[in-house]
């Protein structure tokens, strides 16, 4: 059997790695080492689950494209209409901003 030998130190007075390092002392020598294989191979599947497909990405952004390209071209007609009232209001709040 070939074997891996790491040594692992803590810093106990950071409350997270005293934790963990409480923990790990509790356990029996042949169940902390499955622990800490279990909890390699899960972190490293986590990442690799978390991970962002590029091709996917590509595929979005050219489905976006083609859909956007389907729309018909927004008007100033196709707006709806901005009584004067709020206009006038929203040009004071406006002016208002330029005073921070």
């Amino acid at each position: 059997m070939s074997v891996y030998r790491m040594t692992l130190r803590f810093n106990l007075e950071d409350a997270e790695e005293r934790s963990a390092a409480e923990y790990l002392q509790s356990l029996k020598h042949g169940d902390c080492n499955r622990f800490v294989v279990t909890a390699v191979l899960a972190h490293i599947r986590n990442e690799n689950a978390n991970a962002v497909d590029p091709t996917l990405l590509d595929s979005i952004r050219r489905i976006f494209r083609e859909e956007m390209q389907a729309l018909p071209p927004i008007t100033d007609a196709a707006l709806p209409a901005i009584p004067a009232e709020e206009q006038d209001e929203q040009s004071v709040l406006d002016d208002l901003e330029l005073f921070g």
